[in-house]
């Protein structure tokens, strides 16, 4: 599903949660099996989930910054 408010803000934060989640579940499936086969994918969709989060976080980061810096037109 594609999530859009129009809202720089409300639509990262939104990223944020939905990665978060994500990173959560590849976690529990995780620590539900002992195969190798299974865990090495899991990992690195996990792995993929953090950066996602992280990569989310600086563009929060810039847009609020963005935002409350003065503009003089």
């Amino acid at each position: 599903l594609f999530y859009c408010k129009g809202d720089a803000v409300v639509d990262l934060t939104r990223d944020l949660a939905a990665e978060e989640e994500a990173r959560i579940t590849y976690e529990w499936l995780i620590n539900l099996t002992n195969d190798p086969d299974i865990i090495a994918p899991l990992v690195f969709l996990r792995e993929r989930e953090i950066v996602h989060y992280q990569r989310f976080g600086e563009a929060l980061m810039d847009v609020r910054e963005f935002n409350n810096c003065k503009r003089y037109f």
